[in-house]
């Protein structure tokens, strides 16, 4: 009966999943999460930079109104980061499991 198993094909498609997660891991783990990274910290930067604009330049409403835009698209720069982080995540982390 072992030569029959030889005999009969068998399907690679979960050999090609795997194949698949292990080329795209180095690629998340070497170029997306350090860009991520990077543009998570500029988005910090933004937002510190509208907070230190806010409180030097308090007194003139238009300086307080460009340090809270500033804030504002920082705050939305790093939720945007974490979101694709953990989208990235979920994808890598599903294609693994297959």
């Amino acid at each position: 009966m072992e030569f029959l198993g030889n005999m009969i094909p068998k399907a690679h498609a979960a050999d090609s999943s795997a194949a698949f997660g292990t080329a795209i891991g180095p690629v998340v783990t070497y170029i997306l999460n350090p860009i991520i990274g990077m543009l998570f910290t500029f988005g910090l930067f933004v937002f510190v930079y509208g907070v230190i604009e806010m409180i030097i330049k308090g007194e003139s409403a238009e300086a307080r109104s460009t340090g809270q835009k500033h804030m504002l698209a920082g705050a939305i720069g790093m939720f945007i980061m974490v979101s694709a982080w953990g989208f990235i995540h979920l994808i890598s982390s599903t294609i693994a499991g297959l």
